[in-house]
């Protein structure tokens, strides 16, 4: 997930973004993913949430940029579910989203994929070099992790957001991850 993050960054702050419109995505489609999981993580905040929750962050300047940054936003959705076993997931469960995000508002700016890891960023540009929106899926056998961003956004807002309201810290990469996975099969 670091190097998507890293990646997002260095790609967001290159690209012109045309002006595109802005439409919703159910995220209870994604349910059926975490039913084997071992651990899940569900997060949903909207807008009213992202507010009441940006309360919590403290009246200091350290914490203004992020307290304005929320102020755009419509939403934060996370879903991160990791499984004991490989092939407890069914990767087409993540296909109503993909095809949300094919729609012609998105563009898909990161594909990667190898033999047992995949990851995507999508762009839902706003004009005026802003975002309406940001999603990232990465798959793994045995962990799956979508982010939706939804509002006005800055291509440099992204980091901002990283470590903050359940979005991933870019700090926190792969290798951990495949660390105690490892010490989990032992």
């Amino acid at each position: 997930m670091k190097k998507i993050w890293l990646l997002l960054t260095l790609v967001l702050s290159l690209a012109p973004l045309p002006l595109a419109a802005q439409d919703g995505f159910d995220f209870k489609t994604l349910d059926k993913l975490g039913v084997n999981a071992k651990n899940r993580t569900n997060i949903t905040l909207d807008s009213n949430m992202l507010k009441m929750a940006a309360g919590f962050l403290g009246d200091d300047k350290e914490s203004e940029p992020l307290r304005s940054l929320v102020d755009g936003l419509k939403g934060i959705y996370v879903r991160s579910y990791e499984f004991t076993k490989t092939g407890q997931y069914n990767e087409s469960d993540l296909e109503p989203l993909r095809a949300y995000l094919k729609q012609a508002q998105w563009n898909r700016i990161v594909e990667s994929k190898s033999d047992e890891e995949s990851s995507e960023v999508y762009l839902q540009p706003a004009g005026a070099n802003r975002l309406g929106g940001v999603a990232i899926i990465s798959s793994e056998p045995r962990e799956v992790t979508v982010v939706y961003i939804s509002g006005n956004l800055k291509p440099e807002d992204i980091a901002k957001l990283s470590g903050n309201m359940g979005i991933p810290d870019i700090g926190s990469g792969r290798k951990d991850r495949k660390a105690k996975a490892k010490k989990d099969d032992e």
